[in-house]
């Protein structure tokens, strides 16, 4: 077992008004941290990986292959493997997710991860 104190993981810009700490990653599965600023949209991009998520503050509408969903505070939400999503904070305040991807996610590990590419 390892434990992390969350204040002192540092966070990085994986997209412009959008920031992201690794929590931590196991064998198989990996947990982050993300703050997105308001009216921020993160572009459609897609991963091997399944994603949950849980809402701690803010809202975004998020669009998922062709549907759309509105994500708020207490909402959680899952993204299948390998489908196009992407999501748009449309509250006036930061939009703060916890999610877990499996398998884990090295190229967040690296902080290689840019949605654009």
């Amino acid at each position: 077992m390892s434990t992390k104190d969350a204040a002192e993981i540092v966070s990085w810009e994986v997209h412009p008004g959008c920031q992201l700490k690794v929590l931590a990653s196991g064998d198989k599965i990996t947990l982050t941290y993300e703050r997105v600023e308001p009216g921020v949209e993160i572009p459609d991009h897609k991963h091997p990986n399944e994603q949950i998520g849980y809402c701690l503050e803010g809202e975004a509408t998020f669009k998922i292959g062709r549907e759309r969903f509105l994500v708020k505070k207490g909402y959680s939400y899952t993204i299948p493997s390998n489908v196009m999503h992407s999501f748009k904070v449309t509250g006036k305040q930061e939009f703060v997710t916890v999610d877990a991807f499996s398998p884990t996610r090295p190229d967040l590990l690296r902080g290689e991860f840019a949605p654009e590419k």
